[in-house]
């Protein structure tokens, strides 16, 4: 679905492939951790990771990018990535390539669509959806959703069909912490889509039109908001795009929301904050039904993230867009809500998964 259109938009993608980024993910795991501590799941949780933390293990279905299925299922660049590096042992990364084997061309591919493994990290709802519905324009099976029922499954020792195809109860795991953080990252649940006038349409009423499609935000560019040079992720080096090396590039929306601050890296998670994801309402029935109503409320976050802006029209593969006054500091308290969400979450389905 997340077709990568141009070169140009091949490169912007894969550079800001990484919902929260790797310290959001970390804290996730972070807060997880804490909530588990002295539970039968801690100890099945470090038996299944064997030697890596939660939190080094949150960053591993992103590390697997690495991988170059064009380089003969090779990990062209060890060292390059700080928050890999507990992974490149030569197990870990015949690991990860066994993975990325298994998981690259074998789910419905368009022409110009990323890997199989890579579309398991979002989905595309349009906003005008009031909650996940399997079916509806920017869902799959393999989605971010069912991706993540496929590994609850497995770890639940039911049947676990693929996509995606995964071969252990570890690999399940690392799949569950990833895609757990991804799936509270709003822009990776909901999508907006625009016409040439930079209005919003609603395919799933009018049919969908790829011209309309934002990439999950990566086409929409802040005006205003110029940025550094990006530094390379896993995910750029596997799809051969070159960084941005002069003057400032654009910044995009999926950029800005990925992006956390300090105050939320995870060494900043203390008992306070641990307290607080206590306090949120754990979901009841079946854990493998869990995701949709996750993503439900992404998609309601979603709606706020993109509340108030102004659009432009589309200007060759992208649109620019205006965000209104005091969008920064929205946007760092829904981010710290969906941080604080994401790691309550994932414990508490790690106590279910693990309850002994």
């Amino acid at each position: 679905m997340r077709q990568l259109l141009t070169t140009a938009l091949l490169a912007g993608c894969a550079l800001n492939a990484h919902a929260w980024g790797p310290d959001g993910h970390a804290t996730v795991a972070t807060i997880a951790a804490g909530l588990i501590k002295g539970t039968p799941a801690e100890a099945r949780v470090g038996a299944l990771l064997d030697g890596l933390t939660l939190a080094q293990a949150a960053v591993w279905a992103d590390c697997v990018k690495g991988i170059s299925a064009s380089q003969g299922y090779t990990y062209p660049a060890p060292g390059k990535y700080p928050e890999c590096a507990p992974l490149e042992t030569p197990a870990r990364i015949a690991e990860m390539a066994d993975y990325v084997k298994r998981n690259d061309r074998q789910c419905q591919v368009g022409p110009d669509e990323e890997a199989c493994h890579r579309q398991m990290h979002y989905a595309d709802i349009t906003l005008q959806r009031s909650r996940y519905l399997p079916g509806a324009v920017g869902t799959r099976g393999d989605d971010v959703v069912g991706a993540l029922r496929t590994a609850i499954l497995l770890l639940q020792g039911r049947p676990a069909p693929p996509p995606p195809d995964l071969r252990s109860a570890r690999e399940a795991l690392l799949v569950v912490v990833h895609l757990v953080g991804d799936l509270h990252q709003p822009l990776h649940v909901g999508s907006i889509y625009l016409d040439a006038q930079g209005r919003r349409v609603d395919p799933d009423k009018t049919g969908l039109d790829e011209a309309s499609f934002t990439v999950g935000g990566n086409s929409l560019w802040v005006v205003g908001a110029p940025r550094p040079p990006a530094p390379p992720t896993p995910a750029s080096a596997a799809s051969g795009a070159e960084p941005v090396t002069a003057g400032f590039g654009p910044l995009k929306l999926h950029t800005l929301w990925d992006g956390v601050p300090d105050k939320f890296k995870p060494q900043r998670v203390n008992a306070a904050w641990l307290a607080e994801a206590r306090k949120i309402r754990p979901n009841q029935g079946d854990p493998a039904d869990w995701p949709a109503r996750w993503a439900s409320q992404s998609l309601d976050q979603a709606g706020l993230a993109f509340e108030g802006l102004k659009f432009s029209p589309k200007q060759g593969s992208h649109w620019t867009v205006v965000l209104p006054s005091g969008y920064s500091a929205k946007a760092d308290a829904i981010k710290r809500q969906q941080l604080t969400i994401a790691g309550a979450k994932l414990a508490q389905l790690l106590k279910a998964l693990f309850p002994n």
